[in-house]
């Protein structure tokens, strides 16, 4: 008896196990689907200039501008209360902060923030990896991380889809700290000055030379 209810159970896991291939299959093609229409997208986009939130892991709100030119060049112009902006000149990422009269300077290699300026882009590539991607109700979220350094940072790209349109981007910090930014009144395929992604250094100091 017991031997035939052994085998019997075998059986049913191999039909429940061959039913089930399809639907995996299916599933598998429709994700590898997504992936290309959101690497498509997002290196199709030319410039973007949007107004943007973000909610800092202590819950504190900031609002500011956002301005996008691909390849290479992004500004995060934050409004007052706040001192900070982010530009990135198609070398470097300069972020500086007006309160603490600071500036700082990083190789656009040594981060995911310049992520959307690539040229190419690819969700997973020799520089990125696609640690997470989920599609449904409408929304895309796909988590990146640098390779070899997944420990150190995670970035989740937010879509919506029908249309395909980048919304949200949250940033997951070592500590595990979040902070989320959203993007609000994009317009795409703006005419943007190449003079936004210059730093001019309000201290008076003289600019780094480029590398």
């Amino acid at each position: 008896m017991r031997a035939w209810h052994a085998t019997h159970m075998k059986t049913l896991l191999v039909v429940l196990l061959l039913l089930a291939l399809p639907s995996l299959a299916m599933a598998a093609q429709s994700r590898a689907k997504d992936i290309a229409r959101v690497e498509a997208y997002l290196s199709s986009l030319t410039t973007i200039e949007a107004d943007f939130t973000q909610i800092a892991p202590d819950g504190s709100i900031s609002t500011g501008r956002f301005y996008l030119k691909r390849p290479g060049k992004m500004r995060w112009e934050y409004a007052l209360p706040s001192q900070v902006l982010l530009i990135s000149d198609g070398e470097d990422i300069v972020y500086f902060d007006g309160e603490l009269a600071q500036v700082n300077y990083l190789s656009l290699d040594d981060t995911l923030a310049a992520f959307l300026t690539r040229p190419d882009i690819r969700l997973e590539g020799e520089a990125t990896a696609l640690l997470d991607f989920e599609s449904g109700n409408g929304v895309i979220r796909a988590s990146l991380a640098q390779k070899g350094r997944e420990k150190e940072g995670v970035l989740t790209l937010e879509f919506t889809d029908s249309p395909l349109t980048l919304r949200q981007l949250t940033m997951r910090d070592a500590a595990g700290n979040l902070t989320s930014i959203q993007l609000q009144g994009a317009e795409y395929g703006v005419a943007l000055r190449d003079t936004l992604f210059i730093f001019r250094d309000p201290r008076g100091v003289i600019p780094r030379q480029s590398r």
